[in-house]
């Protein structure tokens, strides 16, 4: 048995299937956020919005389309990231603190950007916190 079937054995594999299903989520809310910023909002119409008197609601437009597209942006790169700590975590069980810490933070910060329609966020909290709780086996 080489040095690396050792160290491996008895890793637990979900908690990086967890996180990268988790991160796929995140991914794809956030890109749906973007999507709806770059292709439906310019088409909706605020005209029946009640705005403060000195409001141009010509605006309105672009500031829901900048508010929606920086969470998008926002959850692709957290999830690109949840996604890449979770191959990291499957491909480097020495490292699993650091990509489980990795995991934890950005599935946090993802809540900014949809969270991965907050399953996707719990998902990657959930293999985080598994990876941060393996031990490896005497």
């Amino acid at each position: 048995m080489s040095m690396t079937e050792e160290s491996t054995h008895g890793y637990p594999k979900t908690a990086s299937i967890l996180s990268l299903v988790g991160g796929l989520l995140i991914v794809l809310s956030g890109v749906l956020l973007m999507a709806v910023s770059a292709f439906i909002l310019p088409h909706v119409d605020f005209g029946n919005v009640t705005l403060p008197s000195n409001f141009n609601p010509g605006s309105m437009t672009a500031i829901a389309q900048g508010v929606v597209g920086v969470m998008g942006t926002f959850g692709l790169v957290s999830g690109i990231i949840v996604v890449i700590s979770a191959v990291m975590l499957l491909a480097s069980v020495g490292q699993r603190r650091t990509w489980g810490v990795l995991i934890l933070v950005f599935s946090v910060l993802s809540f900014l950007g949809l969270g991965g329609f907050v399953v996707g966020a719990i998902l990657g909290l959930v293999g985080g916190v598994l990876a941060l709780r393996w031990k490896p086996p005497p």
